[in-house]
């Protein structure tokens, strides 16, 4: 039987999976009623509700900035306003 490769531990996986945890548990410690006021809306309501939707909130932030932002600069470079040797070069 050949020997099995090792394959290197996928760091972003734990990164995130400990993240998630912690988030959970700060979360799941605090249930107390709470205030909030948002621009001009007041509401009240658990904070772990709160916790919870504002994580999500920038979770879906963080992951969709660079998306927009990756994808505005492949369409400058498709319509010329960008040199896409220089896009290139940069990711290199």
């Amino acid at each position: 039987m050949p020997p099995q490769e090792k394959k290197p531990p996928n760091w972003r996986a734990w990164i995130i999976g400990g993240l998630a945890a912690l988030a959970a548990v700060v979360c799941l410690q605090n249930s107390q009623q709470v205030s909030v006021e948002v621009l001009f809306a007041s509401f009240s309501a658990p904070l772990i509700v709160i916790l919870a939707v504002f994580l999500a909130i920038g979770a879906l932030i963080g992951y969709a900035a660079p998306v927009l932002l990756r994808h505005r600069r492949a369409e400058r470079a498709k319509s010329g306003a960008i040199d896409a040797k220089a896009i290139e070069q940069g990711k290199k």
